[in-house]
């Protein structure tokens, strides 16, 4: 598993090891991992005290990793590092972006090779993959 920036820019892999909330010890600069269906407001009184939240996708199609990302950064001002891990997949760039994620442990099917250059992904650019460039203009009609 390989590291990328929110860019899309492979980064230097991470030493830190994420703990679950329960087995954090007292300190500075901690990492934890939180999995799906985590409430910010479980982790909020804790924020001061970590510098890496990972924040697990079970399933590309579950949503609830882009709230907690999106809390933690607008609601509660968590400063850290935000990471997405599990099953995500490239599409999904723009909204990790817009939810507040600054990197993502990449899963083996989507090396970071598969992240670059897609800087701003749309709806349209995905459309356009899977439905060809004539297609988009007969989704679009």
């Amino acid at each position: 598993m390989a590291l990328i920036d929110i860019a899309g820019r492979e980064i230097p892999a991470d030493d830190r090891v994420p703990l679950a909330l329960e087995e954090l010890p007292e300190g500075q600069g901690l990492a934890v991992l939180l999995p799906a269906g985590t409430l910010a407001e479980e982790v909020a009184p804790l924020l001061p005290r970590l510098a890496l939240v990972v924040v697990e996708f079970p399933k590309f199609r579950d949503g609830r990793g882009f709230t907690l990302g999106r809390a933690l950064r607008e609601r509660h001002g968590f400063t850290g590092d935000i990471r997405a891990a599990g099953h995500v997949i490239p599409d999904q760039l723009a909204l990790l972006r817009q939810c507040g994620f600054s990197s993502i442990a990449t899963p083996a099917e989507h090396p970071p090779a598969q992240w670059q250059g897609l800087k701003d992904p749309t709806q349209r650019q995905l459309l356009q993959r899977l439905l060809g460039g004539e297609g988009v203009a007969r989704a679009q009609a």
